[in-house]
């Protein structure tokens, strides 16, 4: 034996010590483990997930549900939703995207069944459903809805009505106009001339009457302009404000035929 080799008994308890220390120190994570922490934030939007889908918020869970799967890829439960909600929105090409990678994954046979049957059944699928949307879009289209034809519009209202009241308000205009001119001649005709001498043109008592006549007939012909200026600012009122009356023009009645259930029939319509 050399000096300074180890004795075999050293080697043994070198050896010893190596596997001691081996089985100590921690075991390096395998490449398809998911960290415990990378787990708890895929949980987190998975969640997120289920509660946009059944509020039918169908693309924001799938947005979850990508992002869970992108923490945890090895999770095959966040795989079969993706391929589940994807068939929900009708997107097929999709779901057998994500059903295909589902069946890779470590499934049991009941799983690995259910994946084959479900891809089977939307590869039969696709071609019917894109065939749907180009039959859609070969049928005509709807004829517009007819336009309305509009309705004539009602004549301007005019002013000027002409009836009894307007009628009557100018005839009384016209008698006090007349009235008021006769009484203002014959008062301007029974005044007594500012020569008047008594004894000569006539006694002291003939001028009194005179004067009086005079008077009252001014007064009456003052009576008959004031009701000429009332009858004619009524007959103006009336006649302006108010409209004109349009006459109405008779309508003869119309005749038409319409079939009915037991036979023809002739039906009488008309406005009057």
């Amino acid at each position: 034996m050399l000096p300074g080799m180890p004795t075999r008994r050293q080697l043994r308890a070198l050896a010893l010590l190596t596997c001691v220390v081996a089985a100590e120190m921690p075991h390096p994570a395998r490449a398809d483990e998911t960290a415990p922490a990378s787990v708890v934030a895929a949980r987190r939007h998975f969640e997120k997930a289920r509660a946009d889908y059944e509020q039918g918020a169908y693309r924001e869970a799938v947005g979850e549900l990508e992002a869970a799967h992108t923490l945890d890829p090895s999770a095959k439960d966040l795989v079969f939703n993706l391929a589940m909600v994807h068939e929900k929105l009708g997107d097929v090409d999709e779901a057998l995207r994500w059903f295909r990678v589902y069946a890779t994954m470590n499934l049991t046979p009941q799983e690995q069944e259910r994946a084959d049957s479900t891809i089977r059944r939307l590869e039969g699928a696709k071609p019917e459903l894109e065939q749907k949307p180009s039959a859609q879009g070969e049928q005509p289209a709807a004829p517009p809805p007819p336009v309305p034809k509009p309705e004539p519009a009602p004549p301007p209202a005019t002013v000027g009505r002409i009836d009894a009241a307007t009628i009557t308000a100018a005839g009384i205009a016209g008698v006090a106009l007349v009235v008021g001119v006769a009484m203002g001649a014959m008062a301007e005709h029974d005044r007594p001339s500012s020569t008047f001498v008594t004894g000569q043109d006539g006694s002291y008592a003939d001028l009194v009457n005179q004067t009086d006549r005079a008077h009252r007939e001014a007064v009456a012909a003052d009576v008959a302009f004031g009701g000429f200026f009332l009858g004619a600012a009524a007959a103006t009122y009336l006649f302006l404000s108010r409209p004109r009356l349009v006459p109405r023009v008779a309508t003869g009645p119309t005749f038409s035929a319409a079939p009915l259930s037991r036979g023809g029939a002739l039906r009488l319509e008309g406005a009057f």
